[in-house]
């Protein structure tokens, strides 16, 4: 469910939104979205075990968007529209590309998944609707003739640090927290990401905690169960 709230400042004009995302009530990371940029990102500290819920997690990112976007700047900025690369396209959400599972099979068995390829298995109405939801199979680079509003694009975050990636996980398996608030933090700033070391995890942990005592805040030490899939 997409709660309906009523952001202080126009989303139009903010820089980035940062918004925490659950998977299996277990492992958290966030998805940042860059107005500057016209993008949006998945930061997952731990992607091996979030992959398959993408898929829903960008439809409900995008259903926000157009949501908060419709309510709070229609009229006064022209919506964003996403622009997909077509192969990536048909991995989308079934409930947000309307393409049929017999579609997505038969897409998959063309040599090369074009732009074409996918105009052509749909109808007007499946289109239709991708314009009211603001998506469209895109190449990179492509101009559309009837194109309006802005151009947004989703990046793929090979890059993010992952929580399995050090011999001794002890400190780092059941840290999604510490990487969520780091990743967020180092994407709003864009800092290169240095956070690359088990001990970089450490220090972040008691950095959140002297925060958290300085304002006088509860801080919470428990790890979450996602690192459980490694053992």
């Amino acid at each position: 469910m997409i709660e309906k709230i009523i952001p202080p400042t126009p989303i139009h004009l903010l820089d980035h939104i940062t918004i925490p995302i659950n998977v299996r009530q277990s492992h958290w990371f966030p998805a940042h979205i860059n107005l500057q940029t016209w993008s949006f990102s998945l930061l997952d500290s731990s992607q091996d075990y979030s992959v398959a819920s993408y898929p829903q997690q960008k439809m409900l990112i995008r259903k926000f968007f157009k949501i908060i976007w419709t309510t709070r700047v229609s009229g006064e900025t022209p919506g964003p529209y996403w622009a997909i690369p077509p192969d990536r396209f048909i991995k989308l959400h079934p409930r947000l590309t309307n393409l049929t599972l017999t579609m997505t099979q038969i897409l998959r068995k063309c040599p090369q998944i074009t732009v074409s390829s996918i105009t052509k298995i749909t109808n007007d109405h499946t289109r239709t609707r991708w314009n009211r939801r603001g998506i469209r199979p895109e190449l990179a680079g492509s101009q559309v003739a009837d194109q309006q509003g802005q151009k947004w694009t989703v990046l793929e975050q090979s890059g993010t640090p992952q929580q399995n990636n050090f011999i001794n996980t002890t400190e780092t398996r059941l840290a999604c927290g510490i990487y969520t608030v780091l990743s967020a933090l180092y994407a709003v700033r864009n800092w290169k990401i240095d956070f690359l070391q088990q001990t970089h995890i450490s220090q972040a942990r008691n950095w959140m905690v002297a925060i958290g005592l300085a304002i006088n805040k509860i801080v919470s030490l428990h790890r979450c169960n996602c690192g459980r899939h490694y053992e």
